[in-house]
């Protein structure tokens, strides 16, 4: 391995937790033959199986691509765009946490939106949590009027039960924040859902949701049992719900 490459695959593995602006800096700073070794770099990581399992390299180069927005668009989109090859689940989830809203301009932040809708209206598996970041990211770091919109838009037209859970939680989040008028609207949204989602799994999930047995606030009270452990052991049971509210592991990647 030459020098330059050397120095190309520091700078990617060193990126792996940092921020997208800071990563942008850095970047910006080295000589320009550099930067192309680098970005090269970034982009064989993603492509080569060896290397992408290399955490630290494969959320490195994530995370650059990312800084590089709106000159990396494309690329963004095409990566958003595979399900097949190894661990692209992982690499989905890395770049809805690098995703920063005060990056970008109002124009660029428009197409990362709609970038994520048509990600949650298609995706059909919940591998990785990245389903689940993506609707974090639409009702948390992300959150305003438009994507709670987008929210509930999603919540009936998401064509998995992935895509329309990932609502869901992030539902779930913009309801902690939501003004009166949003919280009313949202709450009958997930009302609808519980009752009548063809999925029982989705079902389940929003009549979680109403009780507040995840990330937001109880929409209602949990129904009263003749056993009074029962919400208790039926929550237990609910992996899926308790998983997409803890996922300890997955703010590291």
């Amino acid at each position: 391995m030459s020098a330059g490459q050397k120095t190309a695959e520091e700078f990617v593995e060193c990126g792996f937790e940092l921020a997208s602006q800071y990563i942008k800096e850095r970047f910006q700073r080295l000589p320009s033959d550099q930067r192309q070794r680098v970005r090269r770099f970034a982009l064989r990581v993603l492509k080569d199986f060896e290397l992408k399992k290399n955490e630290k390299l494969r959320a490195g180069a994530v995370r650059l691509i990312v800084a590089l927005l709106p000159e990396s668009f494309a690329i963004v989109e095409s990566l958003l765009a595979d399900f097949s090859t190894p661990l692209w689940y992982e690499v989905h989830f890395t770049m809805f946490c690098a995703l920063d809203r005060a990056d970008l301009v109002p124009a660029d932040q428009a197409r990362v939106l709609q970038s994520i809708r048509k990600y949650l209206r298609s995706i059909g598996t919940d591998a990785g949590f990245a389903a689940w970041k993506a609707g974090d990211l639409l009702g948390d770091k992300w959150r305003d009027s438009h994507t709670v919109e987008m929210l509930g838009e999603l919540l009936l037209s998401a064509r998995y039960a992935s895509g329309r859970k990932a609502a869901l939680h992030g539902i779930e989040h913009a309801l902690n924040h939501a003004t009166k008028a949003e919280a009313e609207k949202l709450s009958a949204l997930v009302r609808k859902t519980a009752q009548e989602d063809r999925s029982i799994e989705v079902r389940r999930y929003a009549g979680l949701a109403l009780e507040g047995a995840g990330c937001g606030p109880a929409i209602e009270l949990p129904r009263v049992s003749k056993n009074p452990s029962a919400l208790s052991n039926r929550l237990k049971g609910d992996t899926s719900h308790q998983n997409v509210c803890a996922a300890p592991n997955a703010f590291q990647r």
